[in-house]
């Protein structure tokens, strides 16, 4: 099996997980993305290849790139959590057996450290409480705020400041997801197609965000925190949820820690494409 015929046999479920993601069960979820990390592992020990080297290929990268042109839309942090699923189950029964009552995707990934980190995993009596809690009847933010406290318990990420940037990891790849899905609307070269995509979103909102990303590149410009509208897909929550932290810091060490990570040129130049989105004038002149 060479590449090609490895995202086109991917493609499928990831099709089926993100078409219709809002209508599954989060176990449906789950074995779904089990059924993707077997494909994955089985190229990577077939081909002795690195994961995250074969997750670049896959995904490929955005504008901005040499010699790497974007493959599919299968992003990198997507096909990890694949791979770790297929490697925290031996099948799907155990999947059922386990989480057959999961009520929130969210919980489960925050908690995926305490089920496969070497270093964090529970056992016994500890991973039993812990399955229990994600199937739980807990609101999502309760759940939540209970896996973040194990979290701090558990892992007290108080590392020197060198090597807090990789708190940010999750923002980061999220923004760098962002911008290539909104690059790849404006490749559209037509505004109907691209504002159809976006399920038609207001374009007062796209210049809200558009202009509280401007503001994180640098201090000293102001923003609110944004109220997020309905009728927006994941990516576009991820990303509202994660300008709102940014902005919403009153110190400005996260925001700094963010611009090593992210050059204030490219967070200035997702600003403007997504200025572009606002109007069929502005859209058509962007360059």
């Amino acid at each position: 099996m060479n590449k090609k015929i490895l995202i086109e046999s991917i493609t499928p479920l990831y099709n089926s997980y993100k078409d219709n993601k809002d209508k599954l069960l989060p176990v449906e979820s789950l074995e779904i993305m089990w059924d993707i990390g077997g494909l994955l592992d089985k190229f990577i020990k077939t081909h002795n290849v690195k994961p995250h080297s074969l997750y670049r290929e896959i995904y490929g990268k955005g504008e901005g790139s040499k010699n790497i042109t974007q493959k599919s839309y299968i992003t990198r942090e997507f096909q990890g959590r694949c791979f770790r699923i297929r490697h925290m189950f031996p099948n799907k029964e155990q999947i059922r057996k386990e989480l057959g009552r999961l009520r929130n995707f969210t919980a489960f990934r925050e908690a995926m450290p305490f089920l496969d980190n070497p270093k964090y995993a529970l056992k016994g009596e500890e991973r039993g409480a812990l399955i229990k809690l994600l199937n739980s009847n807990l609101k999502p933010s309760a759940l939540l705020a209970r896996i973040r406290a194990l979290q701090a318990q558990k892992i007290n990420r108080k590392n020197p400041r060198t090597q807090r940037l990789s708190d940010l990891e999750g923002i980061k790849q999220n923004f760098i997801d962002f911008y290539n899905y909104v690059y790849n609307l404006l490749k559209l070269k037509d505004y109907d197609s691209a504002f159809a995509k976006i399920n038609n979103i207001p374009p007062e909102k796209i210049r809200e965000l558009a202009k509280a990303t401007a503001c994180l590149c640098q201090e000293g410009l102001k923003s609110v925190k944004l109220v997020i509208p309905s009728g927006f897909d994941q990516l576009w929550l991820n990303y509202y949820n994660n300008i709102n932290y940014l902005i919403g810091q009153k110190e400005p060490k996260e925001r700094r820690r963010f611009r090593r990570i992210m050059p204030p040129y490219r967070i200035i130049r997702l600003a403007d494409m997504l200025y572009a989105l606002v109007d069929k004038k502005t859209y058509e002149n962007f360059k």
